[in-house]
């Protein structure tokens, strides 16, 4: 992603997206099926360093796994 549509920018910007996989395959890439869970910003790209900025989206998804939150549905109030 080149946020300042200059191709010789030294910034370097990473969107990270969530995208669930539990759909039937017509609606899975659909957009509105993806989230963006975090953008990585920064003056280079994050190489081999990017288990740094997984880590903590990783342990949430984790706990959402393994012990699930409480959630309050609006549609059935």
């Amino acid at each position: 992603m080149n946020p300042f549509a200059n191709l010789s920018s030294n910034h370097s910007s990473w969107s990270i997206l969530l995208v669930i996989y539990n759909l039937p395959p017509a609606l899975c890439m659909k957009r509105k099926y993806m989230m963006l869970s975090m953008m990585i910003s920064g003056p280079k790209q994050p190489a081999n360093d990017i288990d740094v900025y997984l880590n903590p989206l990783i342990e949430d998804l984790k706990l959402l796994w393994n012990e699930g939150v409480d959630v309050f549905d609006a549609f059935r109030n």
